[in-house]
């Protein structure tokens, strides 16, 4: 472990040792580059979005009060939940190497796969493993695992969407899979890239549809809140509070 390494896995224990002491529970995720999930207001410095206004408001519901990190990478934000630095992280996928170290949240959204390519270059895909046959991208950190990928199947260097659907497009890779609903909200559906002729998109017929998912430490102390925050998310939507932040952060854009 090198030292910077160190240096920052002991900033984040210190920082959760102090929220512990304050009462807070704290919660991770990786900014976007604008809305509506979370990111970060390029005026004020602050994290916004439904993530920003939800989750806080989900633990208050619960008598708790919890403040979102938003300055780790994603895999880094999962590997510090793992080891009890951070309390809990937001909107992950479940796939079995994550469930061996993490307890999960029922899914609060439930998303569509797709595999994007150029339109130039279309691809033959009728079952998932079909992927294998062309070069694939993906993102930094990201679970593919749903789609039958591992990240040694793909190259995960692209830290934006932006520069995924990019390279995409140049032909440095053949393809890329994602959600639909992700592309679709990418800086709140501004860019509208499923409207660009030259990026197509099609099922991916076999491959299961991934939820997000809250999580903790499987062995840590705030597992048994995931099952009363499953209850508040319910109750959130059964009375409309849910889809209010909702429509307050995304322009529109359907849930």
């Amino acid at each position: 472990m090198s030292l910077a390494t160190r240096l920052l896995t002991a900033a984040l224990l210190l920082t959760s040792l102090s929220a512990a002491q304050a009462g807070t529970l704290t919660l991770c995720s990786e900014p976007g580059d604008g809305p509506p999930w979370l990111y970060r207001n390029k005026a004020t410095g602050k994290l916004a979005g439904f993530s920003a206004d939800l989750w806080p408001a989900v633990f208050e519901r619960l008598g708790l009060q919890a403040r979102i990190e938003g300055g780790l990478p994603w895999k880094r934000c999962l590997r510090a939940v793992a080891m009890g630095e951070v309390d809990f992280a937001i909107g992950a996928y479940r796939d079995e190497e994550r469930a061996r170290v993490l307890a999960f949240s029922a899914p609060y959204k439930v998303l569509t796969p797709q595999v994007f390519f150029r339109r130039s270059q279309p691809l033959t895909i009728k079952i998932r493993a079909d992927l294998k046959k062309y070069r694939g991208c993906g993102m930094n950190g990201s679970s593919y695992l749903h789609y039958g990928l591992s990240d040694k199947d793909l190259d995960q260097g692209s830290r934006s969407y932006t520069a995924l659907i990019s390279k995409t497009l140049l032909g440095n890779c053949d393809y890329f899979v994602e959600e639909l609903e992700v592309i679709q909200q990418i800086d709140g559906g501004r860019h509208h890239y499923l409207d660009k002729p030259d990026l197509q998109h099609t099922n991916v017929p076999d491959a299961p549809a991934p939820g997000l998912h809250l999580v903790t430490a499987i062995n840590g102390p705030h597992r048994e809140l995931l099952a009363r925050v499953d209850a508040v998310i319910d109750a959130m939507k059964k009375s409309g509070e849910f889809q209010r932040l909702w429509r307050d952060n995304a322009a529109g854009l359907p849930y």
